[in-house]
Formats: C-alpha cells, structure tokens, sequence
C-alpha cells in the first residue's frame, strides 16, 4: 500500500473520532496510533508481529502494510473487527483466532504468499465476514470454511483459483454474497469502509475457474448476490443455480461462456451482467421467466441477431445493453411493451437502418446509445416519444447528408442539448459536405439527386410533415426541395441567377399505377435571385 493512502487513512480517522484523544494515544502501543478507544491503525515496515497489550476497550485493529509473516496473539482481545493489509503473511494455521472469539469481520488481503489449511478458521463461531482478496491462493481445501456457519459474506477476488468443489460452500447456510470475480485489490479507505456497513459479500475474483461443478450452490440457499467475474467458465450447467430462490444480483462478466439454455437462470434476478463472453446467439425464450429483472448487460459479445421474442416478458427491465456485438438489424418490436425502460445502449454494432416505431412504448426512456453503428439516416418519427431532457448519442455514424436526413436535422435544432458530441455529428456523404457538422448544415444543402438512395423495398423514403424530399437539377444554379404543407405538394426552389422553372414529376401509388404531372413557371418582369415556388 502506498504510503500516501496510509496518511489519507490516518487523517480521515483522526476526524472522525471523538474522545480523550491525549489520553487514547499515550496508552496506545507502539508503533500503532489509536484515534479512539475503540479502533487502532498500526502501520510500519520494522513491525514483524501483532503488538502487545492490547487495550480491552479496542474492536477494531488495522494492520496496514508492515513486515508480518505470521499471525499470532500472545492473549485474549476483543476484536470484533481485524483488517490485515499488504503484510507477507505466509500461513494462517489451526487455531491461529482462538484468542478472539467475538470476532465478526476478518479481511487478510494483499498477501501474495498466503497458504490456508484445514484448521484455519475454528473458533471463529460469530464471524459474517472473510475477505480474503489479491493474496494468489490457487488452492482450497473442501473443509476450509465448515467452521463458518454464520458467515454472510465472502470474498476471494484477485487470486489464482482453478477449481472448485462442489462441497466448499456446504455449511455456510447464511451466505448471502459470493463474489469469485476479478478485481484490483481496494484502497486502504476502501477496504475501512467495506467493513462499517451491512454489506455481505462472497468474492473470489481475479481467478481462473472454468468450470462450477454440479450442486456448488445447493447449500446456499441465502444467496442473493454472486460475482464470478473474470474467469474462464465456459458453460452453466443446467441447474447450477437452482434452489437460490433469493439471488437478484449475477455477475459473469469476462469469461468464455458461448451459449445459454432457457432456465439455466433464477426467476428471482433482478440485475444480469453477461458482458464480455462470447455468445453468438441467443435461444428466444432464455429470459423468458425473470420477471423481476430490471439490469441486463449483453455487451461485448458475438451477437449478430437478437430474436424478436428475447426481452418479450422483461416488463420490469430498466436497463438494457446489447453495445460491442455485431448487430446489423433490430427487429422492429424487439422493444415492444417495455414501458419501464430508460436506458437502452446500442452503441458499436453495425446497425445500418432502425424502424420507425422501435421505441415506441418507451416513453420514459431518457438514455439513448446509438454510436458508431453504420447508420446513414433516421425514419420520420424515431425520436417522437422522447423528452426534452433525454440523452442521445449518435456520433460515429457514416450519415448521409442529403434529403433522407430532413428529419434529424429538423430534430437536432430542437434537442441538440440532449445530444452528447453533437458536433460530432458529421457528414460522411456526399463528397462535397464530407466531414461537416450535421446540425451546423443548412437544411437546403440537404438535397437529392436522381441516383440518391431514396428508401428500400422495406424502409420507403417516406416524405415528412415538413420538408418530405429533396431534389436538385444538374446544374449547380439552383437548388429545389419538396415540401408537404397540410396535404399539398410545394417545389421550392432557390435560383443564383434568373431562370424559368418546368417541373415534370412522375407519381407511383400504392396500387401500382403511375401518372405524371408537368408545370412550368416563369419569373416576373422584374426578376431577382431569390425563390420560386410552385404548387402541385
């Protein structure tokens, strides 16, 4: 631990401590500084053992970062709370607590050579909390933690385990958080604070299991939180979880887990993370049951599609990230019926076209990841239930400036407040507006021309309530767009110089029939560059 966190530490606790201070220090062991009569912080490399006497009144000793191979008390304390961090302890042998029997936390974290054995924890009847974190254990015996009926919490993140038995966790029936997952090992005000709240936690992160055999959890029925971030699991096991009808929170972020099957997961879920694995599909009704999930976190896969009916029973869902997989479309009602959503991230997929109604039911939505896809225009509509004070991102797309983009730019010079990187926003197409602002461009530069991309047999360019198309004749004198106003087709058209306008327009219905329509305008007498419209 670095000495700058220790003095952070020291400090924090000498303001929050009250009492005879004088007193307190002068009856303190050297070389450790008690801020209060109750809790003790011994920190210093020429300090190779426990110290001695030990006040009664004392609950809380800290060892941060001293020069002690071995645990040992040479008498009884009544430590209710004993933090050991960054010392080289080696082992922890049989009976090595039996002179602190109301103990109730224990943390021995940052000891990178630290071996348990059988006997390690007897004694220890009151204890709810082992944090045993970033100490390289790579083994545990089957009867390491039997002692330990009360526990609660159990963390073991940040070591090197390969395996586990499916009887490690038989007698712990209290356990309520698991956590075998990878994570740094915490700062020194961290690892105070972990302890002074209700937190129970069972981490054993950082390791390398790659596999949770049969019936791990089948005597863990208070479990509500696992992590097992950060290892190498390659498949869940079809029960692995059952029985745990009180788990809300799963993590299994960062392994190598390829493909699911429905019910492998508890109903009682309330938060999913199942990033950074390597899913390519998903079977349609794998979530079908977790009513109660409002956190699900599929980023970072292989998922190419998403099935219509995936999120179809998720009413409670908040939450919703599907960012970092290689999505090229969304089925149009793959968002239907969840009203309770507010953030949803599809951000860094190859999504290159959205239907108009997608979010059509989430009107409380208020997050919004659309970038770096491959999208070059937005349908009229998209953003029509979103508020005022929703975020949106949607740099990093290829956009097309031309007349497919009336809408967006039409909405971002009403929200652009919302939009995180607006003038990020830019211009991909065509050449002559490469790289420009699309909030910042004139709406008459959005134009199209004969060979413009004007819609697709699925998604039809569909005029607007505004400024419907755009088109342009070839010489560059004159630019024209086409506008509905309350039913009626407007050609507008901005002249350089003076010029007599012929429109000849070829209209295709629904049915499949066709007509055209030909008008031509002249200038006035006087004529002036300016506009010239005509009404169809």
């Amino acid at each position: 631990m670095a000495s700058g966190h220790v003095i952070v530490l020291l400090a924090l606790l000498q303001l929050s401590f009250h009492g005879d201070l004088n007193h307190t220090r002068a009856s303190c062991p050297i070389p450790c500084q008690c801020f209060s009569v109750t809790t003790m912080i011994c920190s210093d490399d020429r300090m190779t053992g426990l110290p001695v006497g030990i006040s009664p009144q004392v609950r809380t000793l800290i060892v941060v970062a001293a020069n002690m191979a071995s645990i040992v008390f040479h008498e009884e304390a009544q430590l209710t709370k004993l933090v050991l961090l960054n010392n080289p302890v080696r082992t922890v042998p049989s009976h090595t607590f039996s002179r602190l029997p109301g103990l109730e936390e224990l943390e021995i974290s940052g000891s990178p050579f630290l071996a348990l054995e059988a006997g390690s924890f007897q004694r220890l009847d009151n204890l709810t909390k082992l944090l045993l974190n970033n100490n390289k254990l790579k083994h545990l015996l089957p009867e390491t933690f039997d002692p330990l009926e009360r526990l609660e919490t159990l963390q073991l993140r940040g070591n090197c385990l390969q395996n586990l038995s499916s009887t490690h966790f038989d007698h712990l029936h209290n356990l309520q958080e698991l956590d075998l997952s990878f994570n740094e090992l915490p700062s020194p005000d961290e690892a105070l604070l972990s302890g002074l709240g209700q937190l129970k936690t069972l981490n054993l992160g950082s390791n390398r299991i790659t596999s949770l055999p049969p019936g791990t959890f089948n005597h863990t029925p208070q479990l509500w939180k696992i992590s097992l971030q950060g290892n190498q699991i390659t498949q869940l096991p079809q029960g692995i979880f059952a029985g745990l009808n009180n788990l809300e929170e799963l993590n299994l972020r960062d392994n190598r887990i390829s493909e699911l099957s429905a019910g492998v997961f508890p109903g009682t879920l309330k938060k999913l993370v199942l990033s950074g694995n390597r899913l390519v599909e998903l079977p349609s009704k794998v979530f079908a049951h977790l009513w109660y999930l409002t956190h699900l976190d599929l980023s970072n896969n292989q998922l190419s599609t998403i099935p219509v009916e995936l999120f179809h029973n998720l009413t409670t869902l908040e939450y919703i990230n599907v960012s970092e997989n290689q999505l090229t479309e969304l089925p149009g009602t793959v968002f239907q019926g969840l009203i309770n959503v507010v953030a949803i991230h599809l951000q860094a997929n190859n999504l290159s076209s959205l239907a108009a109604d997608l979010l059509k039911d989430q009107e409380i939505l208020s997050r919004l990841y659309l970038s770096r896809n491959r999208l070059q225009n937005l349908p009229y509509g998209f953003f029509e239930s979103f508020g005022f004070e929703s975020i949106v991102q949607l740099h990093g797309n290829p956009w097309r400036c031309d007349c497919g983009l009336h809408y967006l730019r039409e909405w971002l010079d009403y929200s652009s407040s919302a939009i995180e990187d607006v003038g990020q926003i830019l211009c991909t197409s065509p050449e002559p507006l490469r790289g420009q602002s699309v909030a910042s461009l004139h709406k008459n530069l959005l134009i199209c021309t004969n060979s413009s991309n004007r819609g697709s047999e699925d998604h039809p360019a569909e005029p607007t309530a505004t400024e419907k198309t755009s088109t342009s004749a070839a010489s560059s004198t004159k630019q024209c767009s086409l506008l509905d106003v309350n039913g009626t087709l407007v050609v507008k058209c901005t002249f350089m110089k003076c010029s007599n306008l012929k429109l000849e327009a070829n209209f295709h219905l629904v049915d499949g029939s066709t007509f055209s329509y030909i008008k031509t305008e002249s200038w006035s007498d006087q004529c002036l560059n300016g506009t010239l419209t005509l009404t169809v």
